[in-house]
């Protein structure tokens, strides 16, 4: 076997072993708070030994901090790489934008249900649901801006940022609380259609 294909066993073996080790904090995290697990209950729960855990986290909320950004910059690519800036509003079909944040979230429900949900700010350290937050306002930001429009926006750039990307947030965290009794599909298409009405629409104030 050649040095590459040694490397490349090498760290497959290891990606493997974090995954696993993830996974199982995760599983963790479903039952406890961060603070009632020590390391013993990732490494048994892992199949792993604590050298192991120790040759890639300093401590279990490194390893926390590690998969959140490892997972907000796999939702950020795929963002990036599916960006449509010829996107027209449809009432009948799912923002593209939509379809992929919650189609991710549900792919990934148990992360993304321990992120939201599960995550104590106060003793995990960070506030890690603001960094989806961030990831989504972000993803608002680059569409406005490559609209490229002659006239500005109806209301302040900060305040549609805020606007739009909390109803996406928090109806995400809202869909994770309610065990997603709705589909991924279903939650991007009425998003869409929010927003192509608006509040007052929506709720019947603008009709005859």
């Amino acid at each position: 076997m050649s040095v590459q294909q040694n490397q490349i066993v090498t760290d497959r073996r290891i990606a493997r072993t974090k995954q696993f080790i993830s996974e199982a904090f995760l599983a963790l995290l479903l039952e406890k708070d961060i603070e009632g697990i020590v390391i013993k209950d990732i490494t048994e729960r892992a199949n792993v030994n604590r050298s192991t855990f120790y040759a890639y986290y300093s401590d279990k909320f490194d390893l926390l901090d590690h998969m959140v950004k490892d997972k907000l910059s796999q939702l950020t690519a795929l963002i990036d790489a599916d960006r449509n800036e010829t996107y027209i509003p449809d009432f009948n079909a799912p923002d593209p934008f939509f379809v992929l944040l919650f189609s991710q979230i549900e792919e990934n429900e148990v992360f993304y249900r321990v992120l939201l949900t599960r995550i104590n700010p106060a003793t995990a350290g960070a506030d890690y649901a603001s960094s989806l937050l961030g990831v989504i306002r972000d993803a608002f930001y680059a569409r406005i801006t490559a609209l490229s429009m002659d006239q500005k926006q109806s209301v302040p750039l900060d305040l549609l940022l805020d606007y739009i990307s909390f109803s996406a947030f928090h109806m995400a965290r809202k869909w994770l609380e309610q065990r997603m009794v709705y589909s991924s599909r279903h939650m991007a298409l009425q998003l869409t259609r929010l927003s192509i009405l608006g509040a007052y629409d929506a709720m019947g104030f603008l009709r005859n």
